[in-house]
């Protein structure tokens, strides 16, 4: 009964062939593209009481890849392992899918939940397969209609083309033409989908090298794997790590203020916090707290990881339109990470936390433009292979981005707004300390999608 059924599937093109054929193909990805994994992709789920029509939806698909035709080729992993998007114009695809229940079925407490939904949100994406990544379609759309009438558009695209702003800008885009309904839809500002920089020469990129980014670094080879190691003779290998849940931590206003409380200076109680900064600290601690808890309890689980912070810095309003002009699509992040002395994190105070993190992405290297500048430039001149931050991914080591600062309900007008708006965790972003902060339907609620492993969150269970 609660089955999703795909019913039908179709190739949307471009209206016009001369949106991809102006291309050069193929269409290079930007120096900040191609520090993202190739078989990462931006999944959200988008749930609507009024859904919109499957043909004008269609019919606005075909439009909008006018404007950003590179989404109608395919990934191409070159010799390097450099990725470039090639097969222009092979097009998008758009699937139909029906779930013999109605909607409120998956609803508790009268409010519609992700992980109540069939496949915990995943029954309502496209099918996708991580390990043939040039195969797949960058973009793909899945609509999904329920019983009662309400649809689920499950829209997906790889990471490696935009970031979370760029990927609400094109459904926000593909919203537009949606309501306009016309035989030639267009755009009120067109996006801009050109990487920057682009086209360096030999001589620019000598210079952009001799820049030193505090940020990266380059190992003096690319990475070999060994190949000589046999797992079969004299090598004794780790358990296999704890499976990884993801949950949906609910943060309302009130909640979010008495952090703040807590996350001020005493010694300076007008000195600025942020709300990212505050949830950032207190998560960070709560959970080395249950990590270390875990240690002691059962030392079989390892030592942990230096317990390092990451989160990515949009940088399109930091660095300007000079560098990045508006309605820049393609990824627009740079990765900001520091480290904690390990007692500080597990028993200093909540405001000793977040002016860690508070003064972590508010450095020269996220805030001025011409080093921003600089950096780009750098990472262009760079074999990617190469690049390496000094951020210690581990089981003691927490990784949190900033969606909720992008307008996801708003972006997904088509008949009416979405009641629901959330990113599944699938089996690429399941990941022992990621998370994403979100909008809520509530005004100053935040909802945090953060996944752990299991026996981290029994912890937390227990401690609550």
């Amino acid at each position: 009964m609660n089955a999703v059924t795909i019913t039908s599937q179709r190739t949307v093109r471009s209206l016009n062939e001369s949106s991809w054929t102006s291309l050069l193909s193929p269409f290079r990805l930007g120096p900040t593209d191609l520090l993202v994994a190739a078989f990462i992709p931006i999944a959200v789920v988008f749930v609507y009481d009024q859904p919109p029509e499957v043909e004008r939806l269609q019919r606005a698909l075909a439009g909008v890849l006018d404007y950003y035709p590179q989404l109608t080729g395919r990934l191409q992993i070159n010799d390097d392992g450099m990725a470039e998007v090639a097969s222009l114009g092979t097009g998008a695809v758009f699937l139909e899918a029906q779930c013999g229940a109605r909607l409120e079925e998956f609803s508790s407490g009268g409010r519609t939940g992700l992980q109540n939904l069939p496949g915990a949100g995943n029954a309502l994406l496209a099918p996708y397969n991580a390990a043939d990544v040039v195969h797949e379609p960058i973009f793909t759309i899945q609509h999904t209609r329920f019983a009662c009438g309400a649809a689920a558009l499950g829209v997906r695209v790889l990471h490696t083309l935009c970031d979370a702003e760029g990927f609400f800008q094109l459904v926000q885009d593909l919203a537009e033409l949606y309501r306009a309904d016309a035989d030639t839809p267009s755009l009120a500002h067109p996006p801009h989908i050109q990487p920057y920089p682009a086209d360096m020469t030999p001589e620019d990129q000598a210079k952009a090298r001799k820049y030193t980014p505090s940020l990266f670094y380059v190992e003096p080879s690319v990475p070999v794997e060994d190949t000589q190691s046999s797992p079969t003779h004299g090598h004794s290998f780790p358990p296999p790590p704890p499976p990884v849940t993801g949950r949906f931590l609910r943060f309302s206003s009130s909640d979010l203020n008495v952090l703040k409380a807590r996350a001020t200076d005493p010694e300076s109680p007008s000195s600025w916090v942020s709300t990212f900064d505050t949830l950032c600290a207190h998560l960070h601690q709560r959970v080395y707290r249950a990590r270390v808890q875990l240690r002691t309890q059962d030392a079989t689980n390892g030592e942990l990881s230096p317990p390092d912070f990451l989160t990515p810095v949009n940088i399109r309003r930091r660095i300007g339109t000079t560098y990045l002009p508006a309605r820049y699509f393609p990824n627009a992040l740079i990765t900001t990470y520091t480290s904690f002395v390990p007692d500080v994190l597990a028993t200093g105070p909540l405001w000793q936390i977040a002016s860690t993190l508070h003064d972590m992405t508010r450095t020269p290297a996220t805030t001025a433009p011409g080093e921003l500048d600089r950096t780009l430039r750098w990472l262009a001149a760079q074999d990617k292979r190469r690049v390496r931050q000094g951020f210690r991914y581990g089981n003691g080591s927490l990784m949190l981005s900033q969606w909720n600062k992008v307008d996801m309900y708003g972006s997904a007008v088509f008949e009416a707004r979405p009641v629901l708006v959330a990113p599944p965790f699938t089996p690429t972003s399941l990941l022992d300390g990621l998370g994403y902060f979100l909008p809520t339907e509530e005004h100053g609620t935040i909802e945090v999608a953060l996944a752990l492993s299991d026996p981290v969150w029994a912890v937390l269970d227990y401690s609550v």
